[in-house]
């Protein structure tokens, strides 16, 4: 049953999504590769909503539940509590309507037939997601031109580079004509030219086709790139959500460089910065300090009083996305909308 009041470009919609990992019973630890001895909560009260033309980066470290968020989106597995639908349609009750809009990209590539051409391993995944032959025949055509891969149409998997191998993947995905995408750590085999081809690639889908994207990635760089939304997961919790400029304006604490006319300038500038409680560091006629203080720069200038006149050049240096996630992580809450 479609949600008829959803508007109608929310396209992936999670509401209060949790997964809880049961403890195995005492009686299959024995036959269990591997075994929970106490209750683990994979997803704890996700919300999230991806529009059409949107891509939303999920970011968290290994086990903070992005797998398994995706794997509940196309239907792999069940949520213990809360709601997620995807064009108004339920991930549970109309799993199998799902999966024809959802274009699905797993982390590995095992499921390419290594032997077989491009050709041919979309053929058998059209045929097994029940297309006709004559109309899987023109799709297939059209997800190959779309990656750029009808040069390889015809060769062997094995024979491809790492690079190739995520656009079939990706090609794969796009074969139903989906509306959302996906794409769980597509670039992760990929050497960074060709991962820079393939997100500036969905960029361009999710922009000219209007889909909604879902992407996790380990490398922040590429996350930069997307200039998407985000949402940071840790332990299953939403840590942030929102787009990358608003986490930066709420988030950041920039460096400030000072490059003075000389070493003793510097030196009497990262005095002045003391006094005020903020750490200092010199080398030779350059201070960097990062200001804490109400008021920020402005007012950290307006400390030093005349030393700023020894000042040639001064330059805020952008926080590394890298330490910014870790930020939020290490307070653990998002300042607007506080997710604790």
């Amino acid at each position: 049953m479609i949600d008829t009041e959803r508007d109608p470009d929310d396209i992936i919609v999670l509401s209060g999504l949790t997964k809880l990992y049961e403890p195995t019973p005492r009686w299959m630890r024995v036959f269990a590769r591997s075994h929970l001895r106490e209750t683990v909560r994979a997803l704890d009260g996700v919300d999230l909503v991806v529009r059409a033309g949107e891509i939303c980066a999920v970011v968290g470290p290994n086990g903070a539940g992005k797998t398994t968020m995706f794997r509940i989106i196309v239907g792999l597995t069940t949520a213990t509590e809360g709601r997620g639908s995807v064009l108004g349609l339920d991930v549970e009750r109309d799993s199998e309507q799902v999966r024809q809009a959802v274009g699905w990209m797993p982390a590995e590539d095992r499921s390419l037939l290594m032997r077989a051409t491009s050709r041919e391993n979309l053929q058998l995944h059209g045929r097994l997601q029940g297309m006709s032959r004559k109309g899987l025949t023109k799709r297939i055509e059209h997800v190959l031109e779309t990656v750029n891969l009808m040069p390889q149409a015809d060769t062997v998997v094995a024979g491809m580079s790492a690079g190739m191998r995520a656009r079939l993947r990706l090609a794969r995905a796009l074969l139903p004509g989906p509306r959302a995408l996906i794409l769980d750590e597509p670039t992760g085999p990929v050497d960074p030219i060709a991962a820079y081809g393939l997100l500036t690639l969905i960029m361009d889908l999710a922009k000219q086709e209007r889909l909604a994207v879902l992407i996790s990635s380990h490398r922040l760089e590429e996350i930069e790139a997307l200039q998407s939304q985000a949402l940071l997961l840790d332990g299953g919790k939403v840590r942030y959500s929102g787009d990358l400029d608003r986490l930066r304006r709420e988030w950041e604490r920039p460096e400030l460089e000072l490059v003075m006319a000389t070493h003793q300038d510097a030196l009497a500038i990262a005095d002045g910065l003391h006094v005020q409680g903020v750490e200092a560091r010199v080398d030779g006629g350059t201070v960097r300090c990062q200001p804490t203080g109400p008021g920020g720069v402005g007012a950290l200038l307006t400390g030093l009083g005349p030393l700023t006149s020894s000042i040639r050049h001064l330059r805020e240096i952008p926080m590394p996305l890298r330490d910014l996630i870790a930020q939020v992580y290490a307070r653990g809450a998002d300042p607007e909308g506080a997710v604790r």
